[in-house]
């Protein structure tokens, strides 16, 4: 009778230690796209402190056809570069986001426009946000274009050729 006792109170322990365990993925998909407001609100004032303020003090970001940038100054920096090339607004569609403890991911669409309303670039992103001080912040982000590449100057389709066939003799 001991052996049953002393087994079920081992069972249902191990049962509660797991059950208390931090569970499996998460869907955070709406808290994300909460969270997202502030990002786009701030993007859209063209605001470069207020939205490296969206971002962790450690984030990096990965721009298109561009090197990594880490730390609010680069950040900050980058984003205000933007707008004074005339970037005046954006939208952001949260596709799916999934927490996995303190760490999500999501990935998502984008629309950048100019003054104008003309479409600057679109394209797809993926962030990974880190819970800080009971707030989802940007840690990483990354960022592509799905436009296609503008066709080149026919000046230099033709330098190209030349060198083709320089390099081929």
């Amino acid at each position: 009778m001991k052996q049953f006792f002393l087994k079920t109170f081992v069972i249902i322990s191990v049962v509660l230690l797991v059950s208390c365990a931090q569970g499996g993925p998460t869907d955070v998909t709406e808290d994300i796209r909460t969270a997202n407001i502030e990002f786009v609100d701030a993007f859209n004032a063209n605001d470069a402190a207020r939205l490296t303020a969206v971002y962790t003090s450690d984030a990096t970001i990965y721009p298109p056809n561009s090197e990594a940038i880490s730390g609010s100054e680069g950040i900050e920096a980058f984003w205000k570069a933007g707008f004074e090339a005339g970037i005046s607004s954006g939208v952001l569609d949260t596709q799916k986001a999934t927490a996995y403890g303190d760490t999500a991911v999501e990935n998502g669409t984008f629309k950048i426009m100019a003054a104008d309303g003309s479409m600057i670039d679109q394209g797809k992103y993926m962030v990974i946000w880190k819970m800080v001080d009971g707030a989802w912040k940007y840690h990483q982000d990354i960022w592509n274009s799905s436009m296609p590449l503008p066709e080149p100057p026919a000046d230099t389709v033709a330098e190209m050729a030349d060198t083709d066939e320089e390099t081929s003799e």
